[in-house]
């Protein structure tokens, strides 16, 4: 079985933008990444139900997000906003909503937009924040990261202020803030996942390379601390990035720049706890993205500062991974995204 895959990240060096591939689900060979879209920087993306292409982009000196109509032969330019000095950090697509949520990591914001049948970009609202932590990349608030909880409300990582923010969205033109949880400080939120069965949240924390796992009561958007595990030691020379959960919630993984490395977590029976079982070479340099295929047998990573792609197998048991491929290349690809 096929299994289409698309790539994304910076366009400093070579890159051209967004790429397809395709990944063979019963062997684990990836077809030759062709350009699908050619963007300035499209660090990360999402995609809809009906195909349409939702990419941060640069022109110029402005930055935003652009859509594509990706379902035929040919991408179709659907509509595009560049109306900020900067890029956002991180996109993702609320299918139940059509809402657009984009996190503005330089500008200390968050801005949702309503996404038409037809394409078009309809600014709703944004949410500004203050603050910042003790380390000197920490300067401000730097909101990397903004996504759903596990029954749809607004989550928002702050690397910068060590928060991490919930949003009742009944209204998503007037976002109500319900949660406002203090991380330690020093740790920078970046990224996380819910448990998909259990109230459990994981945080990967890019600074200090660690990831928090959390309780979530559902009633009042709270959040409180039960564990916390190493990604990978050494802090200062690391940093967390990515991090992804089976579909049985029995397995966790996070990549940690520096080190190099993809960490491979067991999930106990509960949820609120993690076991570290090994950590396995990305087979690269600054592994920024991964993600699991559909058929969770593969799982594939972005190495954004030497530029490939690692392809591994995935012990279903066991969880653990084996290099297949490294030498895919793809210019500063900091994200992937099966579709």
């Amino acid at each position: 079985m096929f299994e289409k895959v698309l790539f994304s990240g910076y366009t400093n060096k070579s890159g051209k933008g967004v790429y397809s591939a395709e990944l063979n689900s019963d062997n684990g060979e990836l077809s030759t990444p062709k350009v699908l879209v050619e963007l300035n920087s499209p660090t990360y993306i999402d995609v809809t139900n009906d195909m349409k292409l939702i990419a941060l982009a640069k022109k110029d000196d402005r930055g935003g997000i652009v859509v594509y109509d990706i379902s035929g032969d040919e991408p179709k330019l659907l509509d595009e906003d560049y109306s900020e000095q900067t890029s956002p950090s991180y996109v993702k697509f609320d299918a139940s909503r059509n809402l657009i949520f984009s996190a503005y990591f330089h500008l200390s914001k968050v801005k949702i937009d309503h996404l038409t049948d037809d394409g078009k970009i309809e600014h709703y609202s944004e949410v500004k924040f203050e603050g910042h932590g003790p380390r000197v990349e920490q300067d401000q608030s730097k909101p990397h990261f903004s996504a759903l909880t596990s029954d749809g409300k607004l989550i928002i990582c702050d690397y910068g202020a060590d928060r991490i923010y919930i949003y009742d969205l009944s209204d998503p033109k007037n976002p109500k803030l319900m949660n406002n949880y203090i991380a330690p400080a020093g740790y920078a939120p970046r990224h996380l996942v819910f448990n998909p069965t259990k109230p459990y949240v994981y945080v990967a924390c890019e600074l200090s390379s660690k990831v928090l796992v959390m309780e979530y009561n559902a009633e009042t958007a709270g959040l409180t601390l039960v564990d916390e595990v190493d990604a990978a030691k050494d802090e200062q020379k690391n940093t967390t990035a990515a991090i992804r959960i089976t579909k049985d919630g029995k397995f966790l993984y996070a990549s940690t720049r520096g080190a190099d490395t993809i960490a491979l977590f067991s999930v106990n029976e509960k949820g609120d706890r993690l076991k570290k079982i090994n950590t396995t070479s990305s087979d690269g340099k600054g592994p920024r993205d991964f993600e699991l295929d559909p058929s969770e047998k593969y799982l594939v990573a972005a190495n954004q500062d030497s530029d490939n792609v690692t392809i591994f197998k995935r012990n279903m048991k066991k969880g653990i991974l084996t290099s297949l491929e490294n030498n895919i290349s793809i210019p500063e690809c900091v994200c992937v995204h099966f579709i």
